[in-house]
């Protein structure tokens, strides 16, 4: 497993890791807040990302798939030092992101894309009416802050023909969880 750490301007440097079929890495450095991984896989069987915590047998999933997957996870995890754990059978790669910024694009927002995203940073004032489409079965939609102390649900498949309104302030990321293409707006 290698690892490439590369600075960004908005938080502490990512982290990048590939390999070849399962491998853990200790010694990720987390600051707490928001955590970001992108990670892809070109395998046939199961494919899992997590991140564990020293002395824990529990950890976050990040990516939990069968065959290739290409795709974007955010989670609100504690600082410390957690171990990258990845089961794969074929090559891949995972990025850990810590974003920090203290501003971004406003509302109104149009989205589209397929799978497992992560978009942002926005910035939130008020109330806001989201609307979408998905062409598979399982959608879910949230905002997430890049500190950890907020969290907004926007929609999932169950409400997404008639979304309610939600309130935000402050900056945050937009996770979609999905199985299929999907759009989203938000006013």
């Amino acid at each position: 497993m290698n690892e490439e750490e590369e600075e960004t301007p908005d938080g502490p440097e990512e982290q990048k890791f590939s390999g070849t079929g399962p491998e853990a890495s200790n010694d990720v450095s987390i600051q707490g807040g928001l955590i970001v991984v992108d990670a892809t896989h070109e395998g046939e069987d199961d494919f899992e990302v997590r991140l564990i915590p020293e002395n824990s047998d529990a950890g976050k999933v990040f990516a939990d798939s069968s065959g290739t997957y290409a795709g974007q996870t955010a989670r609100h995890i504690d600082e410390g030092t957690y171990q990258l754990s990845v089961v794969a059978d074929g090559g891949w790669e995972v990025t850990i992101k810590q974003p920090r910024p203290t501003s971004g694009e406003s509302p109104p927002l149009s989205i589209n894309g397929t799978g497992n995203e992560v978009h942002g940073p926005f910035e939130f004032v008020g109330t806001h009416q989201p609307s979408g489409d998905c062409d598979g079965e399982r959608i879910s939609v949230n905002v997430l802050s890049p500190t950890g102390d907020s969290r907004a649900f926007v929609f999932h498949e169950d409400s997404i023909n008639n979304p309610s309104a939600f309130d935000y302030e402050g900056v945050g990321y937009i996770e979609i969880k999905s199985d299929g293409e999907w759009s989203i707006e938000i006013e």
